[in-house]
């Protein structure tokens, strides 16, 4: 009898342990949090959420005690919502849930393994809002995929990454180059602008230098012309 009630102790005592272990699970997966009288719920669609799946980030809105509440409509109306990895932030556009009131969706497809968080700023029917939900974390395919393993995602996003560096760098390279030779092209416009200045100056010179030699002939021929009439003037009155 009395092994008989040890027995049913420790298997209460299991499955009491599973069930309470079940809850965290699920606790962990949607996370909550209350602001003023206003609670929201955080966390993904599908689960577990998978890499380069289609998934979406849920949000039910209420409001009232944990005892009485009521999911609040057009809640995001003046809430800016994102989702943050690592250092990496995007802005979420949401939607009403068609099956529930007071819930939200926001598409997303996961691209790397790992924690995600998302953040909410702004306020809800007038209660201010501002905080962060750690979400379940995303994982690999590997995981669940039989009976072929898919090639870890990690190794390939810390390629992908480094690829997505260099062109980021090479496209800022081209795009410096690109305004060097505008700037070159600029200079030579300004060198060509300053020449066509200097041939018209010279032109204008060598007009004015052409004028002035043709009245210095002209003022020659005409002293010489002068001159000899005065000669010849002065020959005749010396003669009479």
């Amino acid at each position: 009898m009395e092994k008989t009630k040890v027995v049913v102790g420790v298997g209460f005592f299991f499955i009491s342990f599973l069930v309470f272990a079940s809850y965290l699970n699920v606790s962990f997966g949607h996370t909550s949090k209350t602001f003023g009288n206003t609670t929201i719920e955080v966390g993904w669609l599908s689960e577990p959420p998978l890499v380069s799946d289609l998934n979406s980030i849920t949000l039910q809105v209420s409001k009232g005690s944990s005892n009485n509440q009521t999911p609040v409509l057009n809640a995001l109306a003046n809430l800016s919502l994102s989702v943050k990895y690592g250092t990496i932030t995007k802005q979420l556009d949401f939607e009403p849930s068609p099956t529930t009131d007071g819930g939200y969706e926001g598409k997303i497809i996961p691209t790397r393994i790992g924690p995600y968080i998302v953040l909410l700023q702004g306020d809800v029917k007038g209660q201010k809002v501002d905080g962060e939900f750690k979400i379940e974390d995303v994982e690999s395919k590997g995981t669940l995929s039989f009976p072929d393993k898919t090639v870890d995602t990690a190794n390939s996003n810390n390629m992908n990454e480094n690829v997505q560096d260099a062109i980021s760098k090479l496209s800022n390279d081209i795009q410096n180059n690109r305004n060097d030779l505008n700037m070159s092209q600029t200079e030579i416009t300004e060198i060509q602008k300053s020449v066509s200045g200097l041939q018209g100056n010279l032109n204008s010179s060598y007009l004015i230098l052409l004028t002035a030699v043709g009245i210095s002939i002209a003022g020659i021929v005409l002293a010489a012309y002068l001159f000899n009439i005065l000669r010849f003037k002065k020959g005749m009155l010396e003669g009479v």
